[in-house]
């Protein structure tokens, strides 16, 4: 067993596995400027492992893009500053100017406030679809294209949720999903160096990886019946060495190990790359560009996928 499979059958260890792969390289590093003969074994391991390591790492693609695709991106917004985690009234603006200056074709927001949010008036499209009925906070698409046969996806007794809708792009019929699933909610004093947090944390977190597990399942059965080729952007609210990761990603994309570069951190994280927002596609579609982008307007960095279909 290898340390990047570790979180497959020890849940709350996926969570620490690329401080434990960092950790790994640096004794490496240590042991081939020694000249000892554990660093032959970690050739070793990370030769067997190479595919597994793509989803902490990717080099920069040489590749040039020489033809137009269809830009997405996804990001959680955190209802827009909604509570004033951040420290400007300004957020929806700022998020407004962002969007207005990157110009994706279509975005898909999770957290997604309808009293905080501005007016992106250069979309023609926009499809809102609440977490819980009649709720305020949820999912939605804005587009330059049209968006048709939209439809809520529920998750029964959880708060997060998403949708699905059909983006009508050139002559080809694209299905979108918008996916935001349970979140860990980690508090100040939840602590596994605490005696008194440590057995609470560990179980909570066990709880809600079992809830992410389930609404993965449930997603991947809705899906079976989709004829079209798919784009999935989605807060998973869990890395790419979780059972959930591994059961969303099944058959699919990550755009990330597509054409993604450096650790691809979409969480607001100090000292500690997590990567648990991504854009998956199906095999049919090809990716022709990744990126994460640096900006500092919610707790999650929006990314953007550029893809080409067929």
């Amino acid at each position: 067993m290898d340390i990047l499979n570790l979180g497959f059958n020890f849940p709350i260890l996926s969570l620490g596995t690329p401080l434990l792969c960092l950790i790994n390289l640096i004794f490496s590093v240590y042991w081939f400027l020694r000249f000892k003969w554990p660093f032959f074994l970690f050739f070793l391991v990370f030769a067997i492992s190479f595919e597994a390591w793509q989803s902490l790492y990717q080099f920069k693609s040489k590749g040039i893009i020489t033809s137009k695709g269809l830009t997405v991106m996804s990001y959680n917004v955190r209802s827009f500053n909604l509570f004033d985690w951040i420290d400007t009234k300004e957020i929806p603006s700022l998020i407004f100017n962002y969007i207005e200056l990157v110009k994706p074709d279509v975005v898909c927001f999770q957290e997604y406030n309808q009293d905080q949010a501005p007016r992106f008036t250069n979309y023609s499209y926009k499809i809102f679809k609440p977490y819980v009925p009649k709720g305020k906070i949820g999912s939605c698409i804005i587009s330059k294209y049209p968006l048709v046969n939209s439809k809520i996806i529920s998750f029964e007794g959880s708060s997060n949720g998403g949708m699905q809708s059909d983006l009508v792009w050139k002559q080809d019929t694209l299905r979108l999903y918008n996916l935001h699933f349970e979140s860990l909610k980690i508090n100040s004093k939840d602590t596994l160096l605490s005696s008194n947090y440590s057995k609470k944390i560990r179980s909570k977190i066990k709880n809600v990886f079992e809830t992410q597990k389930q609404q993965v399942l449930k997603f991947n059965k809705l899906s079976q019946s989709n004829k079209f080729p798919e784009i999935i952007c989605t807060d998973l609210n869990n890395n790419a060495f979780s059972e959930s990761y591994k059961n969303l990603s099944k058959n699919r994309l990550d755009t990330f190990k597509e054409k993604g570069q450096g650790f691809g951190s979409t969480y607001q994280f100090p000292y500690f790359p997590l990567r648990i927002d991504y854009i998956f596609t199906t095999t049919n579609i090809t990716t022709l560009d990744y990126i994460t982008h640096e900006v500092e307007l919610s707790d999650h960095k929006p990314i953007s996928v550029v893809l080409q279909f067929p």
